[in-house]
């Protein structure tokens, strides 16, 4: 930096700003204003300058009446209407008294002040009031012979001229704080919807990892207890158990870096990452939880459904075999039934296991993450006991785009409530 322009920059710090302080002090402008009017008015009586034999001379009584005429207009913010009705007031009583100062200064200060600093009924009453007043002050003079319609015009120009310049002052500045007010506001409402999609966005990744979680431990857990029991007399079936579980653990790898991928994306190519399973990929589910007896029957196309239904659909089927493997203890039978219609893709997922009865794994959030997965896409779920011994899981779901949009804001009030049970 030259040294001139350093000069400058010491300048621009150290060189008194009034204008600058008096905006930031407004108090004290008032009051600064107020005094050198009202020493102006008492050096005019007081010297009885421009003062002719019609005016009263200075005397102990003449001074404050002076002084009362000008000086409330250091309230002129804080109490625009109580000091412009006291200063107009004490300015019509000198000017009926022959008293002079500074004419009509204050009460032009005053109408001024009301413009830019009042509102409303009270403000207009004091206005009438103030020019009521002063109509029949210039009447009175008339009447004497001491003023004529000249000087009441003028003064009347004057006086409204800066009630209207004060009045469109306060507008200007009303609808400036009222567009920041707005502006403010349109930045909390979008600060808030930024939220809301960071909160949706951090749900929908942590259901994500609970279903991908949950159900890979889950098979992860049965096949190392295999492998544990068949390590001493069967090494095959062992190595078999360790290899599903060497197997299960890479695609839950790739599953999880398929999710926690998005998040550390610097840029919108997700070529490298891997799609997101649907129900075209409920064979290749059964046949990884090779530990459970379970028949799977498809009635219909599953091709041209939506993503959001092929992809909830498909989570919500991995829950359930997670909660059967969890917490139907010794199962038999474990059925899927997929039916897709031209308005519904319903599903069913049922087993003969304990049902109800209570287990020592303890609740989780897999039938909450369930409902959640179904109301997203306007459909709705029944889960609890079966007839007969067991657990079954029903959902229904719009199978067409149209129908998940028109559905999905009434899904919470279609989502029916469990009746008992456990989950993952």
């Amino acid at each position: 930096m030259s040294r001139g322009a350093r000069l400058a920059s010491v300048d621009a710090v150290t060189r008194p700003q009034p204008i600058v302080w008096l905006r930031a002090n407004q108090r004290a402008a008032d009051v600064i204003l107020a005094t050198i009017v009202t020493a102006a008015a008492v050096i005019f009586h007081v010297l009885e300058i421009d003062n002719t034999e019609e005016f009263q001379p200075p005397s102990w009584w003449t001074v404050p009446l002076v002084v009362a005429s000008v000086f409330p207009i250091a309230w002129r913010r804080s109490f625009p209407i109580r000091s412009g009705l006291f200063v107009a007031a004490a300015q019509i009583i000198t000017a009926l008294l022959d008293i002079d100062g500074t004419g009509f200064l204050g009460v032009l200060v005053a109408i001024y002040s009301l413009g830019a600093h009042s509102s409303g009924q009270r403000r207009t009453n004091a206005v009438w009031a103030i020019g009521v007043g002063i109509l029949l002050l210039f009447i009175a003079g008339m009447t004497v012979g001491e003023v004529d319609i000249g000087n009441f015009i003028s003064a009347s120009v004057v006086l409204v001229t800066a009630f209207v310049l004060g009045d469109n002052l306060r507008r200007r500045r009303e609808r400036a704080d009222s567009l920041a007010e707005r502006a403010e506001r349109a930045e909390r409402e979008q600060a808030l919807i930024a939220q809301q999609q960071v909160n949706a966005e951090r749900t929908r990744i942590a259901r994500e990892l609970h279903d991908v979680v949950a159900h890979s431990v889950s098979v992860m857990v049965i096949q190392a207890a295999a492998a544990r029991r068949n390590l001493t007399d069967s090494p095959d079936v062992a190595r078999t158990a360790l290899t599903n579980i060497e197997d299960t653990g890479r695609q839950t790898m790739n599953e999880l870096r398929g999710i926690l991928g998005v998040l550390r994306s610097d840029n919108d190519d997700s070529s490298s990452l891997a799609p997101q399973p649907s129900m075209t990929d409920l064979e290749a589910l059964i046949e990884a939880a090779d530990d459970l007896p379970i028949r799977l029957a498809i009635h219909g196309s599953l091709d041209d459904l939506p993503p959001s239904v092929t992809l909830n659909g498909y989570r919500v089927v991995q829950e359930a075999i997670t909660n059967v493997r969890r917490h139907a203890g010794s199962v038999s039978d474990v059925t899927i039934d997929v039916e897709r219609s031209a308005a519904a893709l319903t599903i069913t997922v049922a087993d003969d296991g304990r049902g109800a009865a209570a287990d020592d794994l303890g609740p989780g959030f897999g039938l909450v993450g369930m409902r959640e997965r179904v109301a997203a896409v306007g459909g709705s779920v029944n889960v609890g006991p079966r007839s007969g011994g067991g657990w079954r899981v029903r959902m229904t779901l719009p199978a067409s785009s149209g129908a998940v949009r028109a559905r999905s804001d009434d899904a919470a009030a279609d989502t029916e409530p469990s009746t008992a049970g456990a989950a993952s």
